[in-house]
């Protein structure tokens, strides 16, 4: 009834009844009790809209104060009261703090959602994610307006870089910690979700509010002296612990001379000063970190609006719907391209005149976009990547990772013991081309056993069981024809080459889903094959669905919830490999014939599902199974097929594609297109780019010097040709 009463703006007598409610909690239950603060903090808020700012802050601190006690300092009601107090103080016209606290709450819910995410399936997480989002959307507006004075530049870029991506990181430690070899490591991951299975069930135990607080401390001590042993045995892993307290300064730090981290974020304007209608339109901005001298700590940063996002958005759909049918000679390409770099590239340049190198991190559409294909330049007669080296992450505080990985001994293609032993146990080189897409499985089906990584022929029905009853591909897939790809055989012939003796080179019908399942963290990865994409159902707006908000401060309607329908888009992307043509979704549960077997039962592994022991290969490896392979230590993935890049946009988390699930699987830097491409030209430019990071120049350079060569060329000069594909990961 107070809640009503305060919605409605009868704020006197919400304040009566939660008053009246407060005591008769606080005789029911006592003086600690998680139903008593939240009771105070409705208080709170009554008191807030009604404008007593001083007792309304007092309230909240006693409920903060409570909450932490009972429910330890990351649960959702925590943020919550932080994200009052912040608004209390935007109130008092103090930015200053407001943005402060604003910026802790932030904090507090990425330990929050990394906890969620590890025990959910990837619909359930983004369901939390999109809900969340207009926190968000709030603070970057907050950012961004006048009322901070440009105090908003810091503090917006560190919670951009600290949020973006979680899941992806989240997936990544569960995969590292799911393929650590020794039992010890798998015990202790079995302990510490044991642990956090008890703290999350903690409020509901028949314990003493003292005796809670007690435990919860224990608890958090047992979690922490794991995470502790765990950042011993793996380093993903242990990175992505310990990066939970990485603050904007320790990534600029990292960031090497004439680097710049150009952070990007689309999301929803609220109108602070409007009475009515405060969410307004779609926007752009962008957050320039450049490196922090090791003896300072005055983070540099400018915060550039780029405007309204439908006008860029509309740019790069025609770019890329131009791009993925071949028609590159189209006249309205060019002048979407000066478009888009008047929108998008040009704030920034007066920034950027002392950057040789862009180390770019998208969101929203501009995920789809190779910032390299950007006009530049006085009259726009220049691309971008004749200016500048572009490499790409998923979030900016994967620069502090990158960075430390750089820390280890120099890679080589030829590693000696003792550069092995610095930097884990790596594999031969595996390169895939050309696979015999006609293959006929079952004279061949092989079972492989990846718990002792060796090829072992296996009766199928020895493992047709249950477990292998869901499906391994999109349920929209209705059958795919693939055509040869002579240009690509030749291409890993040559890849294979300049790798040298630590290449495994596999051709044909040799191009096996089988054997790409069997390899454990090999040091190159060279998949030239077809890649594909299917998009899912849309999905339509309904009155039924809300997105959240912060008291009066309006409701605005998001499409982009993902519902019971929706399907991960992992099943819905993949590589064709030997044997693809046959297949069909009519495979499953047909007696007599092999079954998929990329999915197990639901537990709390990575996605919701367990590493299979024993996998049937059916010619597709699609991203869910590329992300549970075994590619730690892993320095290049090359994708070197259509739309490897090609995924689901979703924003804070990037691009849902294959990219995304290679990354997850380990690997430090991937190469991944986001149109079709020719598998001649293709070849050209992969064995440019090989030769060239053989010789030992470092990724991102070679890449670029690859592109060179075909933009200089006298055919390929059009960037349909040579900005198909990024760099995204360890430049």
């Amino acid at each position: 009834m107070g809640l009503t009463c305060n919605q409605e703006g009868n704020h006197s007598k919400a304040i009566e009844l939660f008053q009246r409610s407060l005591q008769i909690t606080e005789k029911t239950f006592g003086p600690e009790h998680p139903t008593l603060a939240s009771t105070v903090n409705n208080l709170a808020s009554a008191y807030q809209d009604q404008g007593e700012l001083l007792q309304s802050m007092k309230l909240y601190k006693r409920s903060l104060e409570m909450t932490e006690r009972l429910r330890g300092f990351n649960h959702p009601q925590v943020i919550s009261t932080l994200r009052n107090v912040a608004w209390l103080h935007f109130d008092q016209n103090d930015f200053k703090n407001g943005l402060a606290v604003y910026a802790e709450a932030f904090r507090r819910r990425r330990s929050y959602f990394v906890l969620q995410y590890s025990k959910a399936t990837d619909r359930e997480a983004m369901r939390l994610l999109e809900r969340d989002r207009f926190s968000e959307e709030l603070f970057h507006s907050l950012c961004g307006s006048d009322a901070v004075n440009g105090r908003g530049a810091v503090l917006g870029a560190e919670q951009l870089a600290l949020n973006k991506a979680v899941l992806e990181e989240v997936r990544a430690m569960e995969v590292a910690l799911e393929s650590a070899p020794d039992t010890s490591t798998q015990e202790l991951r079995q302990q510490r979700q044991a642990a956090l299975f008890r703290l999350e069930r903690l409020p509901e135990s028949q314990l003493e509010p003292k005796q809670q607080i007690e435990k919860r401390r224990e608890i958090e001590d047992t979690v922490k002296a794991i995470d502790a042993k765990l950042s011993e045995r793996v380093g993903i892993a242990a990175q992505t612990l310990l990066d939970r307290n990485v603050t904007l300064a320790d990534i600029a730090r990292e960031l090497p001379t004439e680097f710049v981290l150009v952070d990007f974020i689309q999301f929803w304007r609220f109108d602070f000063s409007a009475k009515t209608n405060r969410w307004k339109e779609q926007r752009y901005a962008v957050y320039l970190t450049f490196p922090l001298a090791r003896d300072s700590t005055n983070v540099v940063v400018e915060r550039v609006d780029l405007g309204e996002a439908a006008p860029i958005n509309e740019a790069v759909e025609l770019v890329c719907k131009r791009m993925s049918a071949g028609q590159f000679a189209a006249k309205d390409l060019p002048p979407a391209l000066q478009r888009l770099s008047r929108l998008v590239y040009a704030p920034l340049a007066r920034y950027l005149t002392n950057v040789s190198h862009l180390i770019v991190c998208p969101d929203g559409q501009l995920s789809r976009l190779p910032f390299e294909m950007l006009p530049c330049g006085q009259n726009g007669n220049k691309f971008l990547v004749e200016e500048k080296t572009i490499s790409y992450v998923t979030s900016g505080r994967e620069v502090v990772r990158l960075a430390k990985s750089l820390s280890r001994p120099a890679a080589t293609l030829s590693p000696s013991d003792g550069e092995r032993a610095g930097r884990g146990a790596v594999g031969k080189s595996l390169v895939m081309g050309n696979p015999d897409f006609d293959l006929d499985l079952n004279s061949v089906a092989a079972v492989y056993d990846r718990r002792t990584s060796t090829n072992r022929p296996v009766e199928i029905a020895a493992v047709a069981d249950s477990r292998y009853n869901k499906k391994v591909l999109s349920r929209d897939y209705r059958g795919l024809k693939f055509n040869p790809l002579p240009g690509s055989g030749v291409e890993a012939t040559n890849v294979a080459k300049l790798l040298g003796a630590d290449a495994i080179l596999r051709l044909g019908p040799e191009a096996r889903e089988a054997e790409l399942k069997a390899v454990v963290s090999p040091r190159v990865l060279h998949l030239a094959t077809h890649g594909f994409f299917l998009s899912d159902q849309e999905f339509k707006r309904t009155n039924s669905l809300k997105d959240c908000w912060m008291g009066n401060m309006g409701t605005r309607w998001n499409a982009s919830l993902p519902q019971d329908q929706w399907e991960n888009p992992l099943v819905r992307c993949g590589i064709a490999l030997a044997g693809a043509n046959h297949f069909t979704n009519s495979f499953f549960g047909r007696a007599g014939s092999p079954l998929p077997a990329a999915f197990a039962s639901a537990t709390n592994g990575a996605h919701g599902v367990t590493r299979p022991t024993l996998e049937i290969e059916d010619g597709l490896l699609t991203g869910l199974e590329a992300s549970l392979l075994n590619l730690q230590g892993t320095e290049l993935v090359i994708l070197s097929a259509c739309d490897s890049g090609t995924g689901e946009v979703r924003i804070g988390e990037g691009v849902m594609s294959l990219r995304r699930a290679f990354r997850i699987a380990g690997a430090e830097t991937v190469l991944a297109s986001h149109w079709p491409v020719s598998d001649k030209v293709t070849s050209q430019l992969m064995t440019e780019f090989m030769r060239r990071w053989r010789a030992g120049e470092p990724r991102a350079k070679a890449w670029r010097e690859a592109q060179l060569s075909l933009l200089r060329s006298k055919d390929f000069s059009n960037p349909y040709f040579w900005a198909a594909f990024t760099l995204t990961g360890q430049w």
